[in-house]
């Protein structure tokens, strides 16, 4: 292929603002983000990293363990007081932190005794218990659901609330209404709360790094997981942290973008788990931030684009088999770099941009090389140029073809003369014939005798 001109770069750039217009009118036109918006669907359900996680899970060396946490299950227990005993005898044999993903509420329903038994217990181990809160969305706005001894217990508290489709990110806050109206808009979140008290170095240096959102990292690990009714060996229980849940609950069960312990929907303690491992085993992963995911996608889309004006003039007839072949064969290579980067360093790529305009650049070359045929175009270019029109390049094999018809139709006319030629020779010899056949006639009756 010969080398780029100063035309490709051009007509790549005309490409891309059209690529760029037809994003932009797509999302305008949009009825709803969520009855019919392509494009912001396009960007918020591509993820790449859950290919990533698929492949390093079924991969050999995947064994790891957090011995730092125990899920503790309350499935099948009604008492709050056996509840408020495990929770003394947790906290008596040296539990570093207890968190509790269970909202109690409700005091009329249950017996005065067993409250004030967890009441009672909630108080003395205040300073290592983080009770659970939940923003409830309503029509005048938010209010939060919480434990009825927390405030009066003095217990930490952090909401539990997650993503609602696929659980995928975590944060170490979350923010719910406008902040100009409500004050307390602003909460700290159950992961973030657990890190603060079990991990402070960790979860200072989570905290540094100012990400609105990290990606949990659900590389698989082993957990320990023990029942309410089990004995629970002392050494078990030191210098621990364990997750009070319900794992029976499905209601409490979340999406994931994998499967983890063979299921795709998993409880909420769970996954809070999954977080706390990964700020506090080195499992953070470094997002690109969407400005610089916009960048990368503008400079690959521009420099695809100029390739796919170089192609259409090249090829012609085959430009859109051609240009298929590439945008397939780069996105493999993104998507290779992207997994790369990812298992490797633990850096995740925003390719979203780049490859939304790889996938739209075939189409926008097209819609491209038709405006550039229309008159606006060719009066704005004189206009700019102040000089008479050039006319537009013709694809090479556009101008064979136009050649092949000049010589076709140069034949042609070759032809016709040569066959009125003929024509005009045939006439002359017809009248010379019938000139000596009038002779004759004349000579024959000249010899006749006279009467």
């Amino acid at each position: 292929m010969r080398g780029f001109r100063k035309r490709d770069f051009f007509y790549g750039f005309g490409v891309l603002v059209i690529t760029i217009l037809i994003c932009a009118i797509v999302g305008a036109l949009s009825f709803s983000t969520l009855f019919l918006d392509p494009v912001g669907q396009v960007i918020k359900s591509f993820h790449f990293t859950d290919s990533y996680f698929y492949i390093e899970n079924n991969s050999e060396d995947i064994s790891d363990a957090n011995t730092d946490l125990v899920l503790y299950d309350l499935s099948g227990c009604y008492s709050r007081a056996e509840i408020a005993g495990a929770v003394q005898n947790l906290y008596d044999k040296g539990a570093r932190t207890i968190a509790l993903d269970v909202i109690f509420g409700g005091t009329s329903s249950h017996n005065p005794a067993d409250n004030d038994s967890l009441m009672n217990v909630m108080t003395r181990c205040h300073d290592r218990i983080i009770s659970a809160s939940r923003a409830v969305s309503t029509a005048d706005g938010f209010y939060f659901e919480s434990s009825f001894f927390a405030k009066e217990a003095g217990c930490k508290e952090a909401c539990i609330n997650m993503e609602n489709d696929i659980v995928r990110t975590f944060s170490p806050n979350l923010n719910f209404g406008d902040p100009s109206v409500f004050s307390d808009t602003c909460v700290q979140t159950f992961v973030s709360a657990i890190t603060e008290m079990a991990y402070p170095q960790e979860h200072k240096e989570w905290i540094e790094k100012k990400d609105k959102s990290s990606l949990i990292n659900y590389k698989h690990v082993f957990i320990d997981q023990w029942h309410i009714y089990d004995d629970i060996p002392d050494e078990e229980i030191k210098d621990r942290i364990f997750l009070f849940g319900d794992f029976s609950d499905l209601r409490d069960f979340h999406s994931v973008p994998i499967e983890v312990d063979g299921m795709r929907r998993i409880s909420g303690t769970t996954i809070h788990a999954y977080a706390i491992t990964t700020v506090t085993k080195d499992r953070l992963i470094t997002q690109m931030s969407e400005e610089n995911g916009m960048i990368l996608g503008f400079i690959v889309s521009f420099l695809f684009c100029v390739v796919c004006c170089q192609v259409t003039e090249k090829y012609d007839k085959i430009a859109g088999l051609v240009m298929n072949v590439y945008q397939v064969v780069l996105l493999l290579i993104l998507a290779f770099i992207g997994g790369i980067t990812f298992l490797k360093l633990r850096y995740d790529i925003n390719l979203v941009y780049a490859m939304l305009g790889i996938g739209l650049a075939g189409f926008s070359t097209d819609l491209w090389y038709y405006i550039i045929t229309t008159r606006p175009y060719k009066f704005i270019c004189r206009k700019l140029s102040g000089k008479k029109e050039q006319p537009a390049a013709v694809p090479a094999a556009v101008v064979a073809e136009e050649a092949v018809s000049t010589e076709i139709s140069v034949d042609s006319t070759e032809n016709e003369t040569n066959n009125e030629t003929i024509e005009s020779e045939t006439d002359i010899e017809i009248t010379e014939n019938e000139t000596d056949t009038t002779e004759n006639e004349t000579n024959t009756e000249s010899d006749q005798p006279l009467p």
